[in-house]
């Protein structure tokens, strides 16, 4: 009885061992799907984590992290006055473009900041919101960091950088993250803005 007893507590140990190993190897071929589903939903975010943090299991036990601490948070959908406001605001700050592109750029990440906090992302921690978004919002916050990335190079005054054509980039790059969080189209109100724009200036 004895030695059936100390089998099944061996055979117990190595299912645990097994399981760690599971967890804790994701280029393994048995880790399978948790860390394929990992590299698949989160794309270019798992690729930037990585660079930064050179191991797979570091960086799936961080998305395992966001998942949780997402699922703890109430996301809702822009409606309403909060729509309205943050579209019109958008609309505005590409409108302000060509006379400031810097405060234009900078605008339009805090527009996105604050699109994030009405969704109901934690606002008074920057990076944990961006990092709590990528559980839902992974590809378009790729283009968000392209636009942040673009927007510091512009500040850089290196000689062989063109900083308009970097904020513009930027921009571009931003409106794609603002509207996946409004489900609205900038670019309709920036051009309803520049419409009454034009009408000003002919009637000026």
């Amino acid at each position: 009885m004895g030695i059936v007893v100390t089998i099944v507590v061996v055979v117990l140990v190595l299912a645990g061992v097994a399981a760690y190993l599971v967890r804790r190897t994701p280029g393994a071929p048995w880790a399978g799907n948790d860390s394929k589903r990992m590299r698949r939903t989160y794309g270019r975010e798992y690729e930037r984590l990585y660079a930064e943090r050179g191991d797979h299991a570091a960086v799936e036990e961080e998305f395992g992290r966001r998942e949780q601490a997402r699922q703890n948070l109430e996301i809702t959908e822009i409606a309403g006055q909060d729509r309205d406001r943050l579209l019109a605001g958008w609309a505005a700050a590409q409108a302000g473009f060509v006379d400031d592109p810097g405060g234009s750029a900078r605008r339009a990440e805090q527009l996105i900041g604050e699109a994030l906090a009405v969704r109901g992302y934690p606002a008074d921690q920057p990076e944990e919101q961006l990092a709590l978004a990528s559980v839902d919002h992974s590809r378009a916050l790729s283009e968000f960091r392209d636009g942040h990335e673009l927007m510091q190079r512009s500040q850089t005054g290196a000689p062989d950088v063109d900083s308009t054509e970097q904020l513009r980039q930027s921009m571009l790059h931003f409106r794609v993250f603002f509207e996946d969080l409004t489900g609205g189209s900038a670019k309709a109100s920036y051009s309803a803005v520049q419409k009454e724009y034009r009408k000003e200036q002919v009637h000026a």
